[in-house]
């Protein structure tokens, strides 16, 4: 967000759009991790259940290309990624610029942690013996209730 200031800051036609919707991730990542993919692949480690690792993949999946997609930095998407970063700084606003390459260092170590995390939680998945098919037995038998209860 404090990049996406800056590119508005140094004049980009289309910063105010930026900078709303960084301001807008701020608010909808955080709650939307928790219930998508970090609650998810905390119950599928405690529970040992298939669907929960199956929300995770689809849901975590999602995350690693939102954050490719913030990494690249198209203009107007609230992202001070790449191509932002290389428009600030051909432009000669080099505090923007510095501020741009942070985000998209930030993103791209988020982005290689989750991928990392990501194949690790496959290969137990794929250890522990889960199939699709236990995931659509435990939904059918559970349902949505199970993943808002204890144990």
């Amino acid at each position: 967000m404090l990049a996406c200031i800056f590119v508005l800051v140094a004049g980009a036609s289309d910063g105010g759009k930026d900078l709303g919707g960084s301001i807008g991730y701020l608010f909808i990542i955080p709650p939307l991790s928790f219930l998508l993919w970090y609650r998810p692949i905390y119950n599928g480690y405690m529970k040992e259940q298939a669907l929960y690792y199956y929300m995770y993949f689809f849901f975590g999946g999602f995350h690693l290309l939102f954050s490719v997609y913030m990494i690249i930095g198209i203009p107007s998407t609230g992202s001070a990624g790449l191509i932002q970063t290389i428009q600030m700084f051909s432009q000669g606003h080099l505090v923007a610029g510095i501020l741009g390459a942070f985000a998209t260092a930030g993103w791209t170590l988020q982005g290689v942690g989750s991928a990392f995390y990501y194949r690790q939680i496959w290969y137990h998945h794929t250890a522990a013996g889960h199939t699709m098919d236990k995931a659509k037995a435990e939904l059918a038998n559970h349902g949505a209730k199970a993943y808002f209860t204890r144990g």
